[in-house]
């Protein structure tokens, strides 16, 4: 028996125009937007918030939101602070132009494989959420590593494009145009950890994002700066605390295994 929902209101869109569109509002403003520039501690003083130090000298500033994405535990971890969670490496096809591969198409997620696929630049962009993931830790990278440089395994989207051959057999047929990496950071219960550190006040988190970090980004940094400004969320966010995971610690290889499950069970497929 197999099932077919459509979502109508599905969309997508190209994630580095996003950025900068976020940047340049910000911009007009006020914000000062300071690319290329590293954080190396966040300035704790008698358990407050009061500054950056980074490759540009000091910032001062009452608050910090940790948003760093897969360097969020080494921002955290500067200033002596932890939080659970681990990065993972997440990898996609682009295929050369397909015919009839237009943009209106739909996305399609097969879930129990959990395969997806959808439009992109004439053809199509896939990939997966693998049953073995691999995890990293980020202070094996150089300073100088790009998210380009990571180091990618085509195998593993094939075999599991074979999986799905009977549905989507363009995925074995089209060419590829492009194989790349992302990094995104994945928790034990697969919830975004949202709002302040627990012993450091001005300090908030931002991350977590389990692979659904764009999706829901406009929606929590609305509520994270009505939290910062206000005291309070303008919903409750406790689930999304840090708290939820007590004080710690919270060893590695468990931590992995969790996060393991909840990246291959994105879809919700058992």
């Amino acid at each position: 028996m197999a099932a077919v929902i459509r979502i109508g209101d599905d969309m997508y869109f190209n994630p580095g125009q996003l950025a900068v569109g976020f940047a340049r509002a910000a911009q007009e403003k006020g914000a000062v937007v300071l690319p290329n520039t590293a954080v190396t501690r966040v300035v704790i003083e008698d358990g407050a918030v009061v500054g950056v130090d980074s490759t540009r000298g000091r910032i001062r500033a009452p608050v910090v939101v940790d948003a760093a994405g897969a360097w969020t535990r080494q921002v955290a971890k500067a200033s002596e602070i932890r939080v659970p969670l681990v990065t993972t490496a997440q990898q996609l096809f682009v295929t050369e132009p397909v015919p009839d591969a237009r943009a209106e198409l739909p996305m399609v997620r097969i879930m129990d494989a959990a395969v997806y696929m959808r439009p992109c630049d004439g053809g199509f962009l896939w990939g997966i959420y693998e049953e073995n993931p691999q995890f990293f830790d980020m202070d094996a990278f150089g300073a100088d590593f790009d998210v380009k440089d990571l180091s990618l395994d085509a195998d593993i989207l094939w075999h599991y494009a074979r999986d799905v051959e009977p549905q989507l057999p363009i995925l074995l047929r089209a060419g590829v145009r492009e194989h790349r990496g992302g990094l995104p950071t994945m928790t034990a219960d697969g919830q975004h950890i949202v709002g302040p550190a627990t012993a450091v006040r001005g300090f908030y988190f931002a991350s977590g994002c389990n692979v659904a970090g764009l999706s829901i980004a406009p929606a929590l940094g609305e509520m994270l700066a009505e939290w910062i400004v206000d005291g309070a969320p303008p919903i409750d966010l406790m689930p999304l605390s840090i708290r939820r995971f007590g004080a710690g610690p919270w060893p590695d290889d468990e931590l992995i295994r969790q996060a393991a499950w909840q990246y291959r069970h994105f879809y919700g497929a058992r």
